[in-house]
C-alpha cells in the first residue's frame, strides 16, 4: 500500500501488513516519517534529490545528498535532519520477508551488518529507481499479488547486495557456504536464456550433482525446480503487468516453442497462460 508522509505510523503500517502484504511505499519523505521506524520491519530510502541535511545513526553520520541509498536495520537509532525540497522515496518491508532470502542476502539486511548507506554510479541509481517504481506499479494496481511484490522486493535486496560487495569489497560471495546464494544469483540473470543446471554448475565449478544437494538442502527444491520456478514468477509477473501477448511473452522467457511454455505454465500453476490472464482481468474492479 502506498501511504502519505503525514499517515505514517505504527497503526497504518500495521493494518497493511494485517491485510497479507508485506510492504508499505512511501512516495514522499521528511524528516519526522523517517525518524518513524516500525517494529519488526527494515526500510530502504532512495534520495532522489537532496541538497544538503544529515543522518545519523549508532555507526556513523552520514552528509545527504542526491542519489544515496541507505538501508535502515532493526534494533538501531536513527536521526534524520532534511534539507527543504528533499525528494525521495521509502519501502518498509516486514521481517517476514527476510525470511525468503538467502543466507548472505539476511546477513545484509540484519542488524549485524555495517552498510547502512551506498552511494551507486549512475547506472545503479537508475536501476535502484526502477525497480522502486516497479513494487510501486504492483502495489498501486488493481489487483495486489503479494508474490510479485516479494518477489520485487527480493530482487532489489540481490541488486543492493552486488553493489555493497562491489563497493565494500565484500568476499563473502566467493566463500562455498554461499554457494546457494551465488546460484541464486545466477538464476536472476540467465533463466531467461540458460535453463540448464549443467550451465549453472559449470558457472559454479562444482558438478550437477553437487548443486543439487546444497539447493535443496538451501531452498528446499532441485535446481532445475528452483530455475522453472523463477521462469514461471516472471511468466506471472509479465501476464499482470504487460500488454504483451502470450506468444511474445514466451519468446521473451526463451521459449521457441509456444506449446512448451504453456505446457510448463499448467504444470506449474494449474492454469494455462491465457485462462490466468483472463482470471486477473476478472478480478479487477469495473471500470469508473
Amino acid at each position: 500500500m502506498i501511504i502519505d508522509k503525514e499517515l505514517i505510523n505504527k497503526k497504518s503500517v500495521e493494518e497493511v501488513f494485517n491485510k497479507g502484504i508485506d510492504v508499505v511505499f512511501q512516495d514522499e519523505i521528511s524528516g519526522d516519517s523517517l525518524n518513524f521506524f516500525p517494529d519488526n520491519c527494515f526500510t530502504i530510502i532512495l534520495l532522489d534529490q537532496c541538497e544538503g541535511g544529515k543522518c545519523t545513526t549508532g555507526l556513523n553520520q552520514y552528509g545527504l545528498k542526491a542519489q544515496q541509498l541507505f538501508i535502515h536495520l532493526p534494533k538501531r537509532e536513527y536521526k534524520w535532519e532534511l534539507a527543504p525540497h528533499t525528494v525521495g522515496r521509502r519501502l518498509i518491508i516486514n521481517d517476514e520477508i527476510l525470511k525468503t532470502f538467502s543466507p548472505t542476502l539476511k546477513f545484509t539486511f540484519s542488524s549485524y551488518s555495517k552498510y547502512e548507506m551506498i552511494e551507486p554510479d549512475e547506472e545503479t541509481y537508475h536501476r535502484f529507481s526502477l525497480e522502486f517504481n516497479a513494487i510501486r506499479k504492483e502495489i498501486a494496481a488493481d489487483v495486489v499479488f503479494p508474490e510479485l511484490i516479494n518477489a520485487r522486493v527480493r530482487l532489489l535486496a540481490l541488486i543492493i547486495n552486488l553493489w555493497v560487495e562491489h563497493a565494500y569489497g565484500n568476499k563473502a560471495l566467493s566463500t562455498p557456504d554461499n554457494l546457494p546464494f551465488r546460484f541464486h544469483m545466477l538464476v536472476d540473470k540467465f533463466y531467461k536464456t540458460q535453463k540448464n543446471v549443467a550451465f549453472y554448475a559449470d558457472e559454479l565449478c562444482i558438478t550437477p550433482n553437487y548443486l543439487g544437494v546444497i539447493c535443496r538442502k538451501q531452498y528446499k527444491i532441485s535446481p532445475l525446480e528452483f530455475i522453472k520456478e523463477r521462469i514461471i514468477l516472471e511468466a506471472k509477473n509479465l501476464l499482470h503487468s504487460s500488454d504483451k501477448s502470450i506468444k511474445e511473452i514466451a519468446f521473451e522467457l526463451g521459449f521457441q516453442n509456444f506449446s512448451h511454455f504453456s505446457y510448463l505454465f499448467r504444470v506449474k500453476t494449474g492454469s494455462t497462460p491465457k485462462n490466468y490472464r483472463k482470471k486477473l482481468e476478472e478480478a479487477k474492479p469495473d471500470s469508473e
